[in-house]
C-alpha cells in the first residue's frame, strides 16, 4: 500500500511539470510554401491532396465538402475557388450552396458566397471554370434543369444564373466567354459583359452524331482553345474568333490496325494536353464490348496534335483511371492506377520518376498550379 501511495504521489508531482513542457499545437498555424512548377492537387471525396511532383512529397490538404464537384486555382490571387453544398443535419435538412474561397497560406476558408441550391455534385473537372479575366468563376448546375451560376471573385458577390437547357460542361475561352457541349450535337458559346451578365450567345453547326458516336464530357484545354474527343476516337479542336465558333475537321487517334483491335479511350479524366508542346496524353484500352468509356486504361498513348499522329505508347503494369500533365517546361505526367498508387513520369522522356504508394483516397482528377 505504501509503495502505491509513493508512486501516486510522484506521478501527481510530475504531471504538472510534464504538461508544462508540452507545446500545444495551433491548428491552422502552418503555412504552405510557394507552389513549385510541378505542384499538383488531386480532388478526392474528402478534399484536395497537394503534392510536389518533383519530390513526391505531400505539401498540404484542403478539406472540401463531400458535394464539391471541382475547383479552380487562382495563382495570381493565391486562392482556391470551390462550390460546396451543406445540409443542416449533415445528410439531410436545409441545404446551403456556396462558393468558398480558400487561401494559399493555410488552406483555410476566407470567404463564402451563397449561390442557388443547384450545383451538380458529380466529380467532373469541367463542372466549374475560372474565366480568362480572372474575375468570373462559373458553376454548372443540374436539378435536372441545366444552368450556370456566375460569381465575381473580385467583389466576392453572386452575379446571377444563366439558363443553358440541353448544354453542359464549362470550357472558358477568350477573356470572358465559355463554351458548352450540347445534346443536339453542337457547341454553345456564351459571352459575358464586364459585370458577368450574359451579353451574347451563339451556336455551332452540328458536328457529331449523338447516338452514333457521342462526344466525351471531358474536354482538354489547348493553348488557344479546346480538344474534344468522341467515343470512337475522333478528335476535334475548337477555338473562337469573336462570336464565331471555329471547329476543325475530325481526325482519328486510331490507325487501321488500332480500329480493328477496337482501341478506345476510357477512365475518369483520361486525357491531358501539354499546351506548349501540343502533346496529348491518353489512357487507352481494348474494348471487348460496347460502352467501355469508364473502363481504365492499359496503355498511355502520346499524340502530336499538330501532326495528328501517335508518337509513343506506354504499356502499364497496373490499369490506370486518370492522368494529368503539368504545364512547366520540364513537365511531369501524373498517372493514378486502379489500386490507389500514384505514378509520376517525366512527360518528355516518358520514364518513371517515382511511385507514391499511398497518396490518400483515390483522386477523381488532378490539377496543376
Amino acid at each position: 500500500m505504501r509503495v502505491i501511495i509513493l508512486v501516486t504521489s510522484c506521478l501527481a508531482l510530475w504531471a504538472p511539470i510534464a504538461q508544462s513542457q508540452v507545446v500545444p499545437e495551433l491548428v491552422g498555424s502552418d503555412t504552405m510554401s510557394e507552389p513549385g512548377k510541378n505542384w499538383i492537387i488531386g480532388k478526392t471525396r474528402n478534399g484536395g491532396y497537394i503534392y510536389d511532383a518533383d519530390s513526391g512529397e505531400m505539401q498540404g490538404l484542403i478539406s472540401l465538402s463531400s458535394h464539391t464537384s471541382s475547383f479552380e486555382i487562382d495563382r495570381a490571387r493565391r486562392q482556391f475557388y470551390a462550390p460546396e453544398s451543406y445540409y443542416s443535419r449533415g445528410v439531410h435538412g436545409d441545404r446551403t450552396d456556396v462558393v468558398t474561397i480558400y487561401d494559399f497560406e493555410n488552406l483555410s476558408p476566407i470567404a463564402e458566397i451563397e449561390i442557388p441550391k443547384k450545383i451538380a455534385v458529380l466529380s467532373f473537372r469541367r463542372h466549374v471554370g475560372l474565366l480568362g479575366n480572372g474575375r468570373h468563376f462559373l458553376v454548372f448546375n443540374m436539378t435536372p434543369a441545366q444552368s450556370v451560376s456566375v460569381v465575381d471573385v473580385e467583389s466576392q458577390t453572386f452575379v446571377g444564373e444563366i439558363s443553358t437547357p440541353g448544354c453542359a460542361m464549362i470550357m472558358p475561352i477568350a477573356e470572358n466567354d465559355f463554351l458548352m457541349i450540347c445534346g443536339d450535337g453542337t457547341l454553345q458559346l456564351i459571352q459575358l459583359d464586364e459585370q458577368g451578365n450574359e451579353a451574347n450567345r451563339a451556336r455551332s453547326k452540328e458536328f457529331f452524331e449523338v447516338l452514333e458516336d457521342p462526344i466525351f464530357d471531358r474536354p482538354f484545354a489547348t493553348a488557344d482553345g479546346w480538344l474534344i474527343m468522341s467515343h470512337a476516337g475522333q478528335a476535334y479542336t475548337v477555338t473562337t474568333d469573336g462570336d464565331d465558333i471555329q471547329l476543325s475537321k475530325a481526325w482519328s487517334l486510331l490507325d487501321e490496325e488500332d480500329a480493328e483491335q477496337n482501341w478506345r479511350a476510357g477512365g475518369g479524366e483520361f486525357g491531358a494536353i501539354h499546351k506548349a508542346t501540343g502533346l496529348l496524353y491518353m489512357l487507352m484500352h481494348k474494348a471487348e464490348k460496347d460502352f467501355t468509356h469508364h473502363d481504365p486504361g492499359t496503355e498511355i498513348w502520346v499524340m502530336d496534335i499538330s501532326g495528328q499522329r501517335r508518337l509513343e505508347r506506354i504499356e502499364l503494369e497496373t490499369e490506370a483511371f486518370s492522368l494529368y500533365v503539368t504545364q512547366s517546361d520540364e513537365p511531369k505526367l501524373i498517372v493514378s492506377d486502379e489500386e490507389g498508387g500514384l505514378h509520376i513520369y517525366d512527360a518528355i522522356k516518358l520514364t518513371l520518376d517515382r511511385t507514391i504508394e499511398d497518396p490518400g483516397p483515390g483522386a477523381a482528377f488532378f490539377q496543376g498550379f
